[in-house]
């Protein structure tokens, strides 16, 4: 009975294995694209008036970078943004959930549950942004964006006026 249980787990995690919704597969490219709406974004720690761990959506229009979690909506101009970091990160999937089955996993036989461990792992961008508020005092904000989508945003920022950092500095000055 125990095997019997163990098994359907595991047939039931490969299976219906980790996915992010707001992410596709691009015919022959081997790139991923996002899918048609808002950027589905989870704020690590850094805007005003926003807790930390919100998931929300992240856009940007009219020179302002708005990220809206529910009723919590922070802006930033986007011509306050000193600074632009990317990079990825390898976090557990799942949520609330994959915590219970991967606790419950570890009671598999022949330790087993260690490969659910593998299973439920997902690579998400970072995306970390510096910015001066209108008093002029510094500040940072991280999110988390679903894989291949921390670059676009780059982009996004940087057409709306936004500075890269220090290494568009440093263009610049090989420039003259």
């Amino acid at each position: 009975m125990r095997y019997l249980i163990a098994s359907a787990i595991t047939v039931l995690i490969i299976a219906g294995g980790p996915t992010l919704p707001a992410q596709t597969l691009a015919a022959g490219s081997g790139t991923t694209t996002r899918a048609a709406g808002p950027l589905m974004v989870r704020h690590i720690i850094g805007l005003e008036n926003i807790s930390s761990q919100k998931s929300g959506s992240l856009t940007v229009q009219n020179g302002t970078m708005q990220f809206s979690g529910g009723k919590s909506v922070a802006n930033v101009p986007v011509t306050s943004i000193d600074a632009i970091f990317v990079g990825s990160e390898t976090t557990q999937s799942g949520g609330k959930v994959g915590r219970v089955v991967k606790t419950a996993a570890m009671a598999a036989p022949y330790e087993s549950g260690k490969v659910f461990s593998l299973l439920m792992r997902t690579k998400v961008d970072i995306l970390t942004l510096s910015y001066r508020d209108t008093g002029g005092a510094m500040h940072a904000a991280i999110f988390a964006l679903p894989i291949g989508q921390a670059n676009d945003m780059r982009t996004k920022l940087v057409a709306a006026g936004a500075r890269e950092g220090a290494s568009q500095e440093l263009k610049e000055r090989a420039q003259q």
